[in-house]
């Protein structure tokens, strides 16, 4: 069984006349322990299809799915390493970190988000 799946997944942006077709018709398998890379110059959909992968977009036509559930949003399993990344320069490294996590496990007890909050700082 194949880590990450793509099936016939397009992505469009707009609509009507201003309509932009970014992907079409992906068909793409990834098997556990494969190293993939992607690779094209700026506006090729790179980034589009990264963030199909993560779950941050959601496909206009087709399906994705992460060993064999589909991707219908972020996850804890799938993360994506941004090239320029933001922090909230007004909050402390435990307030960025406890973004995500309330994000992530929003049904977490406040306890629990704060031990986890902890470990990876």
């Amino acid at each position: 069984m194949s880590i990450l799946k793509f099936s016939n997944v397009s992505k469009s942006f707009g609509e009507g006349i201003h309509r932009e077709d970014v992907l079409n018709n992906i068909d793409l398998e990834v098997q556990e322990g494969e190293f993939l890379v992607l690779l094209g110059f700026s506006g090729t959909g790179k980034t589009t299809l990264i963030n199909l992968m993560a779950g941050l977009e959601a496909p206009t036509k087709g399906s994705l799915s992460f060993k064999g559930k589909p991707i219908t949003g972020p996850g804890p399993e799938r993360g994506v390493i941004f090239q320029n990344y933001s922090l909230m320069p007004w909050l402390t490294v435990a307030g960025n970190v406890g973004l995500a996590v309330d994000t992530i496990f929003p049904d977490m007890s406040r306890a629990d988000k704060a031990a986890k909050v902890e470990h990876y700082v």
